[in-house]
């Protein structure tokens, strides 16, 4: 048999305005006003308004940010964990603690099979873009 721990964590909280359509969705999740389709959801996944995430796999974080964390990051000019509003993702895969910014796109913009961005913590193998565990892509970036 294969033991592991229960994860308690509170049901995932969907916005007023969210659109979502053949997604799974894990415990923890936060969802703004954001587009979702094709996709799964991990556990503690935030996602901002104005977002569209479409055929991807988000998988969420380890940890919520207490507010002292939030605040702390603010002053440091930090992106916070999870998804930054007005980001679209498409075709991609976001590893666990991943900071993305504000008004990003992950899409593959050039349609390329292979490619590495290691200063960002991104890569695209057979078109998938992937963006690695705890990779902090900043505001406005488009892959």
């Amino acid at each position: 048999p294969i033991f592991t721990p229960p994860i308690i964590l509170p049901p995932a909280a969907i916005g007023e305005g969210c659109q979502v359509s053949d997604a799974i969705i894990s415990p923890g999740a936060r969802l703004g006003r954001a587009t979702i389709s094709n996709a799964v959801l991990g556990v503690r996944a935030i996602v901002s308004d104005d977002c569209l995430i479409q055929d991807a796999m988000i998988m969420g974080a380890d940890y919520f940010e207490s507010e002292e964390q939030l605040l702390e990051g603010m002053i440091k000019n930090e992106i916070p964990i999870g998804i930054g509003a007005g980001t679209v993702i498409e075709n991609a895969i976001i590893d666990k603690n991943a900071r993305i910014g504000k008004n990003c796109q992950i899409i593959n913009v050039h349609g390329v099979d292979s490619a590495s961005y290691d200063d960002k913590g991104i890569y695209i193998r057979d078109g998938i873009v992937i963006v690695q565990p705890s990779a902090s892509v900043p505001d406005g970036t488009i892959i």
